[in-house]
């Protein structure tokens, strides 16, 4: 082992214990009672016979949730600090998750899915600017890529240990037992994470202030933020695409399970090299080939002929994904400027859930527009545009450090 691998391991491991009581235990926590929530809704809405239009309603107001609190939660960051915040995200998630159990009320369930979509975004933007503050620049890749890493554990644990508890004790005992992981998530942040102190700012003029920041930093938020769009579309496609694609083959429910969950454990094992790729090499290095996989691995999708070649072309799509594993969180950091970074965290996480809660739509059009594998080309040349913007107008974030 060479003395500069040697050094890279002793980072690491002190970016990991330094983080690992206030973010990576709480995000596994969190994660796991999320991902299990996601699963068992449309479930629980079925049974209580509100029909599946009322489902795919409150999976969109979630959505919505957290498309209108990604800018406050800039805000707030910047006014309040990151361990507030943080904790406001896990107790809008705990008790959302817990108001399911406790009314069949359709309005109040509603409503519960926007506080839910809230709480995310404030957990979510919270946790990429505490580690923002608390990591130096050549740190950043392997402590973002640790944490979305842990969270696509939980997204492979949360859904199987959500099953196990409603199929023993029923849908509303199981939402109060979720409630209480993300309330166990809630005494790790409020116990080990530290308060950054606030960037006092005079005046209410927040609007202003988010105006002023889009207009100094349009280039970045043109460039980087395109390339975060087209990252995230394609996530969002995966998810739609693969499904359909296997119904389309003639494949049963349990082949596809099994396919998508052997490329999300593949997804899963690829942050810690896409950390150490990030913070070694530079950050494009990581996202350039994201992007360009991910695109080719939807754009393989109308090729496949059954399920050893879909099995193949989600593998591709799930080892891209892990390559890109905590790319735009990071790039986000690095590109927030000094003054204003928390708000400019809060632009940033906007514009790529515009991306995110757009793709189904868009999907969703094109199929009806076209067909099936048209809609999987054109996303994959959305995201081959995305990978030559990334490539050609992203300056590299990664700078030499002492």
């Amino acid at each position: 082992m060479s003395e500069e691998t040697g050094l890279e391991i002793a980072q690491a491991r002190s970016v990991y214990r330094r983080l690992l009581l206030s973010i990576y235990v709480p995000t596994l926590l969190s994660s796991v009672s999320l991902q299990a929530l996601l699963v068992l809704l449309p479930l629980y809405v079925l049974e209580r016979g509100a029909g599946a239009a009322f489902a795919a309603l409150l999976i969109g107001l979630r959505g919505l949730g957290m498309l209108l609190f990604d800018l406050p939660v800039g805000v707030l960051l910047a006014r309040l600090g990151d361990k507030p915040v943080l904790l406001v995200g896990v107790v809008a998630m705990t008790v959302s998750t817990a108001l399911f159990a406790l009314s069949d009320n359709l309005w109040l369930m509603g409503g519960a899915a926007i506080v839910s979509g809230m709480g995310f975004t404030a957990w979510m933007i919270g946790r990429q600017s505490y580690i923002t503050d608390n990591c130096e620049i050549g740190e950043r890749g392997r402590a973002m890529a640790a944490m979305a890493g842990i969270m696509r554990v939980g997204g492979f644990i949360g859904p199987a240990v959500g099953a196990v508890v409603a199929e023993a004790f029923g849908f509303g005992p199981a939402f109060i037992i979720l409630s209480a992981g993300s309330g166990a998530a809630l005494f790790f942040v409020m116990s080990f994470s530290r308060n950054v102190p606030p960037e006092v700012q005079p005046g209410n003029a927040h609007l202003a202030n988010i105006k002023e920041i889009v207009t100094a930093n349009a280039r970045v938020l043109s460039t980087g933020g395109a390339a975060s769009v087209g990252l995230q579309l394609m996530r969002s496609a995966r998810i739609l695409l693969i499904p359909l694609f296997g119904h389309f083959l003639g494949l049963n429910i349990t082949a596809i399970g099994m396919i998508i969950s052997l490329a999300a454990v593949l997804d899963a094992a690829m942050f810690v090299p896409a950390g150490v790729i990030m913070d070694r090499f530079g950050r494009k290095w990581a996202s350039v080939p994201c992007l360009v996989f991910f695109a080719a691995s939807l754009a393989l999708l109308p090729w496949a002929q059954g399920y050893y070649s879909l099995l193949a072309v989600t593998l591709l799509a799930g080892f891209a994904n892990g390559l890109g594993t905590g790319a735009l969180l990071t790039l986000g950091s690095d590109l927030a400027p000094a003054k204003g970074r928390k708000e400019f965290l809060g632009i940033w996480r906007f514009v790529g859930d515009i991306g995110h809660a757009g793709g189904p739509l868009i999907i969703g059009a094109l199929i009806n527009l076209a067909t099936l594998g048209t809609a999987a080309i054109v996303t994959a040349g959305i995201g081959m545009f995305s990978a030559a913007v990334m490539y050609w107008f992203v300056d590299e974030t990664l700078r030499p450090h002492k």
